[in-house]
């Protein structure tokens, strides 16, 4: 997705040097309407890119995402007025946190046409508001390019046809061998795809302060076939679960084998633990 970020950061760059430009012209109104939509759309990319790349950990990637959209929104408020950098501030906090749930709630495979439309609405928004602020102004050579009608039309043609031959990550790829890491309170990852019928060889790795398992309410859908220690049992486990265990900095090693199509749930057993957080999903396909 670094492209994705070199055309967000290029077309802000270029949409922030037009505001220096005029920023003598540009009234309060038209200030606000710049940073607010601009640094909002920022959030918005920026978080739901940093909450896939983080999926798991809703914190850094909120963090990240308004970190984009604020700064963003206080670079281009600052040749125009105190207020401008609030809204745009705020704007872009705003669209950073948005962003970031998102990129954390929706699945892998719906990140890129969601990814697509921001960055539309963000090539738009930068368009409507520099036609905005030049309405009024002395024509030149350059602004009647860009007045003109096929101009906008011709721009979001570019950057669809660009933005389509990107080469995103397959989604359909599946695991044969999964390391999953548990921390306080979180599994990474904490979603992955099998192929049913397969052998999968699970790493469970605790780097969290205190015991942590898995368990995969399946009904005997998904079976161990091996495991490198014996598991820890909470009083005792039904017939057909599968609970793997490991205290602070352990790590133990299993096989499991998907008999059936469809979506498990995980999560970790310890009381108090899979309500912070500590659940997962994981989708076996045909």
């Amino acid at each position: 997705m670094y492209q994705v970020l070199i055309y967000v950061s290029l077309a802000y760059a270029c949409f922030t040097w037009f505001i220096w430009r005029r920023k003598q012209g540009i009234d309060h109104m038209q200030g606000m309407m710049s940073t607010m939509s601009v640094s909002m759309m920022i959030g918005l990319i920026g978080g739901l890119i940093f909450g896939d790349v983080y999926k798991g950990d809703l914190y850094v990637s909120t963090m990240w995402g308004m970190l984009a959209g604020g700064l963003s929104g206080f670079l281009l408020g600052v040749p125009l007025s105190i207020l401008s950098i609030v809204e745009g501030i705020l704007s872009g906090v705003m669209g950073g946190m948005m962003g970031a749930m998102l990129g954390e709630m929706v699945p892998g495979e719906k990140v890129e046409p969601l990814l697509f439309v921001f960055v539309m609405l963000y090539t738009v928004c930068m368009l409507l508001v520099s036609k905005l602020i030049d309405f009024n102004k002395k024509e030149t050579k350059w602004s009647s390019f860009f007045h003109h009608p096929a101009t906008p039309a011709v721009l979001l043609l570019a950057v669809f046809f660009w933005f389509q031959s990107l080469p995103f990550p397959s989604p359909a790829l599946y695991a044969t061998e999964i390391t999953l890491t548990a921390v306080d309170f979180s599994y990474k990852p904490n979603q992955f795809t099998v192929k049913k019928d397969t052998e999968i060889k699970v790493v469970f790795q605790n780097d969290g302060n205190v015991e942590h398992d898995i368990k995969v309410a399946s009904h005997g859908k998904i079976v161990t076939i091996s495991e490198s220690s014996s598991e820890h049992q909470h009083g005792g486990m039904a017939e057909g679960v599968v609970h793997l265990h490991a205290k602070p900095g352990e790590s133990v090693e299993t096989v499991w084998k998907a008999l059936e199509e469809g979506n498990y749930e995980f999560y970790c057993t310890i009381p108090g633990h899979k309500e912070s957080g500590m659940i997962g999903s994981l989708q076996v396909t045909g």
